[in-house]
């Protein structure tokens, strides 16, 4: 769930203080994942909160709860104006710049808006630094419009596209979609490492970083450089390399490092208060898998199979 917020001026400390504890009682409900909050990358964009959960439903449990309208209610005289609210199913890509526009459309004109939104994307697509857009369809229960995620490489960009006389074209076609909302979000989405329980800027703890690196990428480049040579016994040692490295980089990041993150997330998420107990059980269980993959891969080169 991506919320925008204006902030009254000579607020921002009293607002990091509320969403800080907004973020930590989101973290007490089934299903939370982690928060993100980013402050205006510039003076045109607001505040953003990225909430993640596993799915709709636990989601739901907390948008409804009495413990958040509690603290909404607190926390209204923060603001200029009214915070919006979009629920995306999938995650968007890691981008410079992103704008949510959401669009209420009746049930019989959804084709018609489909079809007009495929249009605008295709002029988007002509556009210097468009980095791509989504669609998603309203959440019943949750969130009744239209959500459209675009992104562009820099905020010049973006506003190359929003003040064209392309898009004002479009916008006239179909007066009936001109009821709309933009909200800018100036935060890069995506990572290896998991968003902060607080939500406030930073990481994991630098160690936590490495070792979990090191989890990831060890028995991946054990692997691939074993195979490199199974398969390619005469490759030259700077292109069985390169062909490592951009397999290693690759799967770390689409396929490694999120069950890293996912399996290590309960160690690696910042917490409010340090817990040595958590610390102690993430090192465990780090030192743990490699001294056990260290061992495997001993055995299966060295005593089974005699491998590089």
């Amino acid at each position: 769930m991506v919320i925008t917020q204006q902030l009254r001026a000579g607020r921002e400390a009293e607002f990091r203080r509320w969403q800080a504890e907004v973020n930590e009682a989101a973290a007490t409900f089934p299903g939370f994942l982690g928060a993100d909050v980013t402050a205006p990358g510039d003076p045109e964009s607001d505040w953003s909160v990225v909430y993640r959960f596993d799915d709709i439903g636990h989601l739901k449990r907390w948008l409804d709860s009495d413990t958040r309208g509690e603290l909404i209610a607190r926390g209204t005289g923060l603001f200029a104006r009214p915070s919006t609210q979009h629920v995306l199913v999938d995650e968007p890509d890691d981008t410079v710049v992103t704008v949510v526009v959401s669009h209420p459309v009746a049930v019989d004109r959804e084709a018609e808006f489909i079809a007009w939104q495929d249009r605008v994307t295709e002029v988007e697509r002509t556009f210097r630094g468009f980095r791509g857009s989504e669609l998603h369809r309203p959440i019943p229960g949750v969130q009744n419009e239209w959500t459209i995620i675009y992104s562009f490489a820099s905020a010049g960009d973006l506003d190359d596209w929003l003040e064209s006389p392309q898009r004002q074209a479009l916008l006239a076609e179909t007066p009936d979609f001109r009821d709309f909302e933009v909200h800018r979000i100036a935060n890069p989405y995506g990572s290896w490492f998991p968003p902060t329980t607080t939500g406030e800027q930073g990481g994991p703890a630098s160690w936590k970083t490495a070792l979990s690196v090191l989890v990831g990428l060890y028995p991946t480049v054990v692997i691939l450089t074993v195979l490199i040579a199974e398969i390619w016994p005469g490759a030259q040692l700077w292109i069985s390399l390169l062909i490592g490295n951009i397999l290693s980089v690759s799967l770390l990041t689409w396929v490694v490092m999120p069950l890293v993150t996912r399996a290590l997330g309960f160690w690696m998420r910042p917490r409010p208060r340090r817990d040595p107990r958590i610390d102690a059980v993430g090192l465990a269980c780090s030192v743990g898998f490699l001294t056990v993959a260290a061992i495997f891969f001993y055995l299966v080169t060295r005593v089974f199979w005699t491998l590089p």
